[in-house]
């Protein structure tokens, strides 16, 4: 089989490597799984859980034969099943974060030992960094259960019925989302396959979105094979690339961003597909329409659109985004605290770089994953101050809700500018993964984003306070002229009343 797949590459003129068609075929396998998914009787989920566990050991121990990933993978998930459910203490779900990141560190190292890196090889790393998403949100969902839930949010996903070994190893490895996600909470995978196939929606067909989803993601994948060779991060090293002027080096950067984040738009949605497919991404009808969007973990055109890097870190790989604000962020900040009656808001800074750190651990050990998850804490903190101290500039000061048609339009596309600019320049660490290759480029910029950093951190200092009096001073005037308007308005009334007396 291997041959096969290092033949296709052959065929490519070797511009995708053999494990990157291996993983789409993996991926594409999958449809005809999703079919007879939904052909299945209705009220016997016993059956879906054990399809899907068939796939997965059959694609992990037969076709990519990774035996120690199926023992790693087993022995995890087992821990993590036998740890919750007879350990009832309230740190019992952070001791299994704590195991569960550990094994996945433990994969990470080996792979750096054997020398992958990146996404060059197709292991089962991939797996497992999305089953310790599972794992150890599971552990968090299982404690909401018996002790209470904070959030809404986890007050739906809490586990108050812990689930059967079948019920268990089916969700972990259901194919959908199995190799590059997307996750899905337990009691998401419960209700689905315990009540939709019972349900009116059932009926409802997914062709339609699936097909989107597929031409989609090969679309992506023509990009990623055809223009992918041309703008990478590594040609960022070449000489030819170091001897461009400024502006050029900044614009390549720029479309290389583009073209990466495409590698991800097409494995993810070609993923997404496969979910909508089994009717797992039905997500109800919103505005008169079918929403198939459960499931979804990057809506590239609401990625592209962003206008700050909150915004597009938010819309970026959401899994596990929400993984990390619902199961990192929010366990360490709580939304409120109460406190003698009051509500306390509390501090997010250090939270939300931790967050970061977090997501650096769960990428791996290579020092590109930490200088883009840190530099990213530092742009989103400042990027929040620059919101509060221009963007309601940019709106009317009658209805904070109107935007200035203007000023709106231009506070949104130099947003964008920045924020693909920046975000171009900073994964570029994550892609080339050491300290010397990513140094070598930006000191190439002359370290363009630290310096407009920087320039942008003193201008803040600087005028952030009269920003902030020319806010009040605009609202200050609007309320002047309501109270003037509304005199005028009585006095009308009253001169109204006299002459017809």
């Amino acid at each position: 089989m291997n041959n096969f797949f290092e033949s296709c590459a052959e065929m490519l003129g070797d511009q995708v490597q053999a494990d990157h068609i291996k993983l789409i075929a993996c991926l594409l396998v999958t449809y005809p799984l999703a079919e007879l998914y939904r052909k299945l009787p209705a009220d016997n989920p016993n059956s879906r859980h054990l399809l899907s566990i068939a796939y997965a050991v059959f694609t992990i121990v037969f076709v990519l034969k990774l035996y120690a990933g199926a023992f790693h993978i087993t022995a995890i998930s087992l821990f993590s099943y036998l740890w919750m459910r007879f350990y009832p203490a309230k740190n019992g779900p952070e001791i299994n974060f704590v195991v569960v990141l550990m094994s996945m560190s433990l994969c990470h190292v080996i792979r750096q030992i054997q020398g992958y890196e990146g996404d060059t090889k197709l292991d089962y790393s991939g797996v497992l960094m999305m089953l310790t998403i599972k794992l150890s949100s599971f552990g968090f969902n299982v404690a909401d259960g018996r002790n209470g839930a904070i959030t809404d949010y986890n007050k739906r996903m809490k586990v108050e019925q812990y689930p059967t070994l079948i019920e268990y190893f089916g969700w972990l490895c259901y194919f959908g989302g199995l190799f590059v996600g997307p996750t899905c909470e337990y009691m998401d995978y419960y209700r689905y396959t315990n009540f939709f196939f019972l349900s009116p929606d059932k009926k409802i067909s997914p062709y339609m979105p699936t097909l989107r989803l597929v031409v989609f993601g090969l679309f992506f994948a023509c990009v990623t094979a055809f223009v992918g060779p041309y703008y990478n991060y590594y040609r960022l090293l070449d000489d030819d690339y170091l001897a461009f002027p400024l502006y050029k080096k900044l614009v390549f950067i720029y479309f290389t961003g583009f073209v990466w984040r495409c590698k991800f738009y097409c494995v993810w949605s070609l993923a997404e597909g496969s979910c909508v497919l089994s009717q797992f991404g039905y997500n109800g009808i919103k505005e008169g329409k079918h929403r198939w969007d459960r499931l979804t973990n990057a809506d590239w055109i609401s990625v592209e659109t962003s206008q700050s890097m909150q915004n597009s870190s938010t819309r970026w790989n959401r899994c596990t985004t929400n993984w990390l604000r619902h199961y990192v962020y929010e366990r360490l900040c709580p939304p409120t605290t109460p406190t003698h009656g009051t509500t306390k808001k509390k501090s997010t800074g250090s939270a939300l770089l931790a967050t970061y750190v977090i997501s650096g651990i769960w990428h791996g050990f290579h020092p590109g994953y930490y200088l883009l998850f840190c530099n990213i804490a530092l742009v989103q903190m400042l990027g929040r101050r620059v919101r509060r101290a221009i963007r309601p500039l940019s709106m009317s000061a009658n209805d904070v809700t109107k935007p200035l048609p203007v000023w709106k339009k231009l506070y949104d596309i130099s947003g964008n500018i920045v924020t693909f600019m920046l975000g171009g320049i900073l994964v570029g660490s994550f892609e080339l993964l050491y300290l010397s290759r990513t140094l070598l480029v930006w000191k190439s910029i002359y370290y363009f984003h630290y310096w407009g950093y920087l320039i942008t951190w003193l201008g803040l200092n600087t005028m952030e306070t009269t920003l902030f009096r020319i806010q009040k001073r605009r609202i200050e005037q609007v309320e002047a002229l309501k109270k003037q308007k509304s005199l005028d308005d009585n006095n009308r009334k009253i001169v109204q009343k006299l002459e017809i007396r």
